[in-house]
């Protein structure tokens, strides 16, 4: 909305400005104020409550004096207002000489226009309202009895006995004033707007800036550069006399015309080491002084340093809470419940369960609830490296400490998880040798780089993750005692799936939704005896071997809803008979041969004791022929 204050002389032109106003093509973007008031009684001050002011002739004048913030747009006079007045005082008293008298007006032409009317003219131009007075006397000593002009004039000549026509402005005066104004407010709303947007980059810059003229003189800093610069003011001096160091580049730049640079510089009277870029400042083609960008190189580099820190640490971040735990049961309640009391504690944890039970998702819900949920939660498998590579990425290493090393070395996980927490997965295959190692960092909380002499302080909380009893591979001698009791402060326990009872139907629908929804297709229904079905099944791979099952049924669907067999066919795909030499001596080959028919033969036995001890269904149930169950029975020596 744009705020005017438009000021009329006399009431009929309140009038002309209303009809202008009702059609104006931004009427709904304006708010005139319309008043009627001579010089006298203009306001004085104006600049809280309006945009711009539209005023004529000496109350233009004064409102400009007083208002220098305000635009004032004057309500022009144009040739036809004057010989419009110039005929209406010629009817009314037939006049021997008219004076013309207005501000600033342009006359040039009011003699040729008299002659239209056959009258002499004397025009006479008022700078300021005060002189009307005397010149109107001495408009009336040169023989004119009367007078054309603007509303004040003609109050006083009318007081001199003269016949007096004020020069009335027209509609299009008035419409025009009304349109520059408006260019005039949004041309000044934009200029303050970029003054405060250079204003803001300006002192919101992390250099120090300073322009100096081309007297050598410093016109412009900001808070940087006089914080840089002992905290002096350093506007309105000279460039020799504040900031010595610039003084030779500001004339070398003002002669050269062309930017330069300061590689180092020490700014006197402090210890900062900056660098200086001095660029030339042009306006029409002319070098009108030198802007100075003043670096702290401490700074830079602190920066650089930082944001190493951080692009190392990019994707070390917990994404799991508790609440993302799917549960119904009682047991995972209170497993929670104890994981929430570790969290608020600093001690090492180590998470045991089967493989698939969610051990990651309770170590990232631990950081997430600590004190250290803002600083990094750092990720190793200890299983997935060597014991060469596993140790530089846990404990970093020095440029040229090995071959292939990269330039300027690299910061291990102690180091990368300081101030948070560092993840152990699969802690039972750490090596012996490194386990010596990681002992020394978390009794001494130092590490050292491989090639490295220099000593680096960490603080680092270890949670660690296995599927082993740590104690029986300590009594094998596979396993360093002492560091055990390192890591082995608090214990959680995550109960396999098998244990959890409800909770395999109710993770199973979760994740369906969840596998559905990333397909874009409709959740399907699982029929009673699916879900029955599914519930029997013990799971030996947990919730992994769940999620696989889930993906399987997406794919396998043929309909909208999952029944027994759908479920059966997902949970037992066919696979190689293991009975008979040639299966067996394969099986063999492949290895692992032991683990996997101890975990089928538990499968048997657990269906065969939910089914009664009834073949039949219990071969229905594992999704083979009963002949098939008969040779694996045989096999395994299951009565």
């Amino acid at each position: 909305m744009i705020r005017i204050l438009l000021i009329v002389p006399y009431p009929e032109l309140e009038e002309k400005v209303s009809l202008v106003l009702s059609h104006h093509a931004e009427r709904d973007e304006l708010d005139v104020t319309v008043r009627v008031l001579t010089v006298e009684e203009a306001p004085v001050s104006v600049e809280k409550q309006y945009d711009a002011v539209i005023a004529r002739g000496y109350t233009a004048r004064k409102m400009s004096d007083l208002n220098p913030q305000v635009p004032v747009i004057p309500l022009t006079i144009s040739g036809f207002d004057i010989v419009r007045a110039m005929r209406e005082c010629v009817e009314q008293g037939k006049p021997k000489k008219i004076a013309v008298i207005g501000y600033t007006q342009n006359f040039f032409e009011v003699k040729d226009l008299a002659e239209i009317f056959g009258v002499k003219v004397e025009a006479h131009s008022a700078i300021r309202h005060d002189n009307l007075s005397q010149i109107i006397a001495e408009a009336k000593k040169n023989g004119c009895d009367a007078l054309i002009g603007g509303y004040s004039a003609c109050l006083l000549g009318r007081s001199r006995g003269m016949l007096s026509v004020v020069i009335r402005t027209g509609e299009s005066a008035v419409e025009q004033a009304i349109d520059e104004a408006v260019h005039t407010v949004r041309r000044v709303r934009m200029e303050r707007m970029l003054a405060q947007l250079y204003k803001t980059i300006l002192y919101s810059s992390t250099e120090g800036v300073v322009f100096v003229d081309r007297d050598g003189v410093i016109r412009l800093r900001n808070r940087l550069a006089g914080e840089m610069n002992g905290g002096r003011s350093l506007i309105d001096r000279h460039v020799k006399e504040e900031l010595p160091y610039l003084n030779e580049k500001w004339e070398s730049v003002m002669h050269s015309q062309r930017r330069e640079v300061i590689q180092l510089v020490t700014i006197p009277g402090t210890k900062i080491k900056a660098s200086v870029f001095c660029q030339p400042v042009f306006l029409d083609r002319e070098i009108r002084g030198v802007v100075f960008t003043i670096s702290d190189i401490t700074q830079i580099q602190n920066l650089e340093g930082q944001i190493r820190r951080k692009l190392s640490e990019r994707g070390w971040n917990a994404k799991y809470d508790f609440s993302d735990i799917v549960h119904e049961s009682a047991e995972i309640d209170a497993l929670i419940d104890t994981a929430r009391r570790y969290a608020y504690s600093d001690s090492n944890v180590i998470i045991v369960g089967e493989t698939g039970t969610g051990k990651e998702l309770f170590a990232q819900s631990i950081h997430r609830h600590s004190r250290r949920k803002k600083g990094p939660f750092v990720v190793i498998n200890c299983a997935a490296l060597p014991e060469n590579l596993l140790e530089s990425e846990l404990f970093g290493y020095s440029e040229g400490a090995f071959t292939g090393a990269s330039r300027g070395g690299k910061r291990g996980l102690f180091e990368q998880a300081h101030g948070g927490t560092l993840f152990l997965d699969e802690l039972e295959e750490i090596p012996m040798a490194t386990q010596t190692k990681l002992l020394r960092v978390l009794q001494e909380k130092q590490v050292r780089r491989i090639g490295d002499n220099k000593i680096i302080d960490v603080d680092v909380r270890i949670i660690s993750a296995t599927n082993k009893s740590i104690q029986k591979m300590c009594d094998r001698g596979e396993f360093r005692q002492d560091l055990m009791y390192r890591l082995d402060v608090l214990r959680l326990f995550v109960p396999p799936l098998r244990r959890r009872g409800h909770d395999i139907e109710v993770i199973f629908a979760h994740l369906l939704r969840e596998e559905c929804l990333a397909q874009g297709t409709a959740v399907p229904e699982i029929t009673r005896a699916a879900a029955e079905c599914l519930s029997r099944n013990p799971f030996y791979g947990n919730v992994r071997e769940l999620k696989n099952l889930v993906e399987r049924i997406c794919a396998l669907r043929t309909g909208e809803t999952v029944n027994e067999a759908a479920m059966r066919r997902a949970m037992y795909p066919e696979d190689l008979e293991q009975d008979g030499f040639r299966g067996e001596k394969a099986a063999e080959n492949v290895g692992g041969t032991a683990a996997f028919g101890a975990e089928e033969a538990e499968k048997i036995r657990e269906a065969l004791r939910r089914c009664g001890n009834r073949k039949q269904e219990a071969a229905r149930e594992l999704g083979m022929d009963r002949s098939t169950l008969w040779r694996k029975m045989r096999k395994y020596s299951i009565q």
